[in-house]
C-alpha cells in the first residue's frame, strides 16, 4: 500500500502555526494576569487606604456616612463589632471582617474588579471600606480584550510567516528533488544555481559538484562503452547480453547475422535452431550455481555453431552468449584432411609410374631406344610432378611460419613475363599476350615473384577456353603493376573471399591442391608487395600485384 505524500510545506507550516499560537497564548496570558494584578492591586491600595484614613479621623457608627462622603470615590463605610458580620453580609465582607479580627489588614476585590472591599482593626472592633470602582472593572476588561485580540492577530501574522518560510524550504528543496531525479533519469547537464549561502546553498553548491564529477563519470562510462561496442562490433564471434527475463540487452552485427537477422535491443531471446533449445541454455545461466558453459550445435550438415554462455554475477542481473561460427573452421579441416589424403593419392600415382617405368626399363626396354624414350619421358614428366608439389609445399610452409626472409633485388619484368608465358600450356585457340615497356624493373627476389607469375598464369591458362590471356606491367613512378587477365568464365563474388585461403578449392577448380593461390598471397606478402583481385562472372579475371620499383643506383665515375 502506497503512503500518501504529505509536503514539507504542510506540516512545516503546521509547526511554526502551532509554535507561533503556543507562544502568543503564553505571552498573552503572561500579559493580562499581570496587568489585571497591577489594577486589583491599585484598587486594593486605594481602598485600604480609605478605610485607614476614615479611622485616623475617629469615625463612629453615627458619622459613618458623613465620612465617607468626605474621602475621594465611591466608598462606603461599615463597622463591625466582636459579634462578627450580620446575615446580609457577602462573603467578601465576612472574609474580610474574619481576618481584621485576627489584628490584620485586608484588601481584596471582587473577579470582576468592580469592586474591593478592606478591613482594618479599630478600637476592639473591625472598620470595613467597600469602594465601587467600575472604572478600574472596565479597564481590566479592555486590556483582557485587547491583550486577546493581539494574540490572535500576533498568532495570525506567525502562522503566515511560519508558511511563507516553509514555502521557502519547501521550494529550495523541491528545486533539490526535481535535480536528484533529472540525475535519476540520466540528465547531468542541469546546473543548481543558490542565492544565500547558508546550510541549503552549501548543500546545493555540494551537490552541484556531485553532478559536474557525475557528469564526467558518465562521459568516461559512456567513452568506454562506445569503444567497447566498437570493438565488439568487429568481432568475428556473435556476442549478446540478456537478462533473467531472456530479453536481449545488445547484439553486434555477427550475432544478428548468425541468429537470423532478427535479434535487436528489447527482443526476446530468439530460438534459431532446430534441435538446441538457445533460451533453456540461456535460462540456466542465471542459476546460482551456474558456471561457465561451451556446447556444439550442429543445427543441419552445412552449418556448425559453438556456443559459450557467460553466467550472470551477484552484482550484474545479465549474462553473456557468444557464437561463433565454425562452419568454415570445419569445413578447412575436412579440406586438409581431404588434402592429405589427395596429396597421398597424388604422391602414389606419380611414384607408382615412375617405379613402374623404371623396372621396365630395367626388365630390357632401356635396349630399345623408342621405348627407353618413351619411359624417360614418363619419368621426367611425374618426376617435374612431384617437384612442384613438394615446392608449392615447402614455400608455402615457409612463407607462413615467416623463417625465410626472401633476398631482393631488381627484377626487369620485360624478360621474367615472356619468360613465364612461354611456359604457359593454353587451350587451343587462346593466345598469350606480354604487354610491358623494356627497362621496367621492381624490387624483388625473382624467384618468388616468377613463381606467383606462373602460379596466375597456369592458372589463367587452364580456365580460359577461348579469347587471350595478357601479362602486362606497367608503373607511375611510385608503383609497378603487374597483371595477369583472362578471358574465362570469371569468379562469383562469394568465391573471391575465400580464393586466397589453403586448401579452399572454388568452383574454378574443385580437383586441385587449393594452394595455387595461397602459394601467391604468401609470396607477393613476403615481397611487401599487394594483390587484388577483379572480377565478375562471364567478364574474366584480373589478379593485380602492386610491387615497389627497382632503386636506382648512381654509378660513382672512377677519379
Amino acid at each position: 500500500m502506497t503512503k500518501p505524500f504529505i509536503g514539507v510545506r504542510w506540516w512545516l507550516g503546521v509547526a511554526f502555526a502551532v509554535v507561533a499560537a503556543t507562544s502568543t497564548a503564553i505571552v498573552v496570558a503572561q500579559f493580562s494576569d499581570r496587568s489585571e494584578n497591577v489594577f486589583r492591586r491599585h484598587g486594593e491600595t486605594q481602598t485600604l487606604g480609605d478605610a485607614q484614613r476614615a479611622a485616623q479621623k475617629n469615625v463612629t457608627a453615627l458619622t459613618l456616612d458623613h465620612v465617607a462622603s468626605k474621602l475621594q470615590g465611591n466608598v462606603r463605610l461599615r463597622l463591625f463589632g466582636t459579634a462578627g458580620v450580620p446575615a446580609g453580609a457577602s462573603a467578601l465582607e465576612r472574609d474580610a471582617v474574619s481576618h481584621a479580627l485576627t489584628g490584620d489588614n485586608f484588601a481584596k476585590g471582587t473577579s470582576d474588579g468592580g469592586t474591593f472591599v478592606a478591613a482594618i482593626p479599630y478600637h476592639g472592633a473591625v472598620l470595613v471600606a467597600i469602594s465601587r470602582q467600575p472604572a478600574t472593572a472596565e479597564a481590566i476588561d479592555t486590556v483582557n480584550g485587547e491583550a486577546l485580540r493581539a494574540g490572535v492577530i500576533a498568532g495570525v501574522i506567525g502562522v503566515i510567516v511560519g508558511l511563507l518560510f516553509a514555502q521557502l524550504i519547501a521550494l529550495r528543496l523541491r528545486r533539490l528533488s526535481a535535480a536528484t531525479e533529472a540525475i535519476a533519469h540520466g540528465d547531468f547537464e542541469t546546473p543548481l544555481r543558490y542565492h544565500f549561502r547558508d546550510e541549503f546553498g552549501i548543500l546545493i553548491q555540494n551537490f552541484d559538484r556531485m553532478r559536474r564529477q557525475l557528469r564526467r563519470s558518465f562521459r568516461r562510462v559512456e567513452a568506454e562503452r562506445d569503444r567497447l561496442r566498437l570493438l565488439l562490433e568487429r568481432l568475428h564471434e556473435g556476442v549478446l547480453t540478456i537478462d533473467q527475463d531472456l530479453v536481449v540487452h545488445f547484439a553486434n552485427t555477427e550475432a544478428r547475422r548468425l541468429l537470423g537477422g532478427r535479434v535487436r535491443e528489447g527482443d526476446a531471446l530468439p530460438e534459431p535452431w532446430q534441435g538446441f533449445e538457445l533460451r533453456e541454455f540461456a535460462q540456466r545461466l542465471f542459476d546460482e550455481r551456474a558456471r561457465v558453459t561451451q556446447v556444439h550445435v550442429t543445427p543441419d550438415e552445412q552449418h556448425a555453431y559453438g556456443v559459450t554462455g557467460i553466467p550472470s554475477q551477484p552484482e550484474t542481473d545479465w549474462a553473456l552468449l557468444v557464437v561463433d561460427d565454425l562452419t568454415e573452421q570445419e569445413r578447412r579441416e575436412l579440406a586438409e584432411r581431404e588434402f592429405v589424403s589427395n596429396a597421398a593419392h597424388e604422391l602414389r600415382t606419380p611414384l607408382t609410374t615412375i617405379i613402374g617405368a623404371i623396372e621396365v626399363l630395367q626388365a630390357g626396354a632401356k635396349e630399345d631406344p623408342v621405348e627407353r624414350d618413351r619411359f624417360l619421358a614418363h619419368i621426367e614428366r611425374e618426376s617435374g610432378r612431384l617437384a612442384r608439389l613438394a615446392r608449392a609445399m615447402l614455400t608455402l610452409a615457409r612463407a607462413h611460419s615467416g623463417q625465410e626472409q626472401p633476398r631482393v633485388e631488381a627484377v626487369e619484368l620485360a624478360p621474367l613475363l615472356r619468360e613465364v608465358a612461354a611456359g604457359l600450356h593454353p587451350h587451343a585457340g587462346v593466345a598469350v599476350d606480354v604487354e610491358v615497356e623494356n627497362g621496367l624493373a621492381v624490387e624483388a627476389n625473382r624467384d618468388l615473384l616468377e613463381q606467383a607469375l606462373r602460379n596466375l598464369g597456369e592458372n589463367a591458362a587452364k580456365h580460359t577456353a577461348r579469347g587471350s590471356v595478357a601479362l602486362r606491367a606497367h608503373g607511375d613512378g611510385n608503383t609497378i603493376t603487374v597483371e595477369v587477365e583472362d578471358s574465362g568464365p570469371g569468379i562469383h563474388p562469394e568465391v573471391q573471399r575465400h580464393v586466397f585461403d589453403r586448401f579452399y578449392r572454388g568452383e574454378r577448380d574443385p580437383h586441385g591442391f587449393g594452394l595455387g593461390l595461397a602459394i601467391v598471397r604468401e609470396s607477393v606478402r613476403s615481397l611487401g608487395g599487394r594483390i587484388e583481385l577483379e572480377s565478375s562472372p562471364g567478364q574474366g579475371t584480373v589478379f593485380r600485384i602492386l610491387l615497389a620499383p627497382a632503386r636506382v643506383r648512381e654509378e660513382v665515375p672512377a677519379a
